[in-house]
């Protein structure tokens, strides 16, 4: 195996979750602002997606609900040790995970895509639904919002 040539570098992604009482300008804020350590390390920025408040898996620090944020970028291995020391001084991150994609990437075979900065606008809906019995004994599902006005009672 070849060594690496000096422009050689390797291909991260890293996800991070910022709490959902942030504010949307202030996430764009720090978004921009991890895109700009990237930059001064000497890395490459690929793609910035931010997917926006969704329920997490589990709760965290009493947290149901999260902005989830994943960046694709290119650096030397010293990069994630910056990029994940500013996160962790971060209040707003709860959780951040980072991954190698590609340990032997070459700069020039990758062009920086569109960022999706802004959250996407999602109107929250509430889906659960209620298992109710009506007087002949069989169950149906209902939406929380709907009444037993339907139940077939005719006069």
């Amino acid at each position: 195996m070849p060594a690496p040539s000096m422009n050689h570098q390797r291909e991260y992604e890293t996800i991070y979750i910022l709490r959902t009482d942030i504010a949307d300008d202030a996430a764009v804020a720090f978004i921009t602002k991890m895109k700009g350590v990237v930059e001064k390390e000497g890395g490459k920025h690929l793609k910035i997606t931010n997917m926006g408040r969704r329920k997490l898996a589990w709760e965290r620090n009493k947290q149901q609900k999260g902005m989830f944020v994943h960046h694709r970028y290119l650096g030397k291995p010293g990069i994630v040790a910056e990029f994940e020391r500013n996160l962790a001084i971060e209040e707003a991150v709860m959780l951040r995970q980072t991954i190698v994609l590609n340990k032997q990437a070459n700069p020039a075979d990758f062009s920086a895509e569109e960022d999706v900065i802004n959250p996407p606008i999602v109107k929250e809906r509430d889906e659960r639904k209620e298992r109710r019995f009506d007087d002949e004994g069989d169950d149906r599902y209902f939406d929380r919002d709907d009444r037993f006005d339907d139940r077939g009672d005719d006069e």
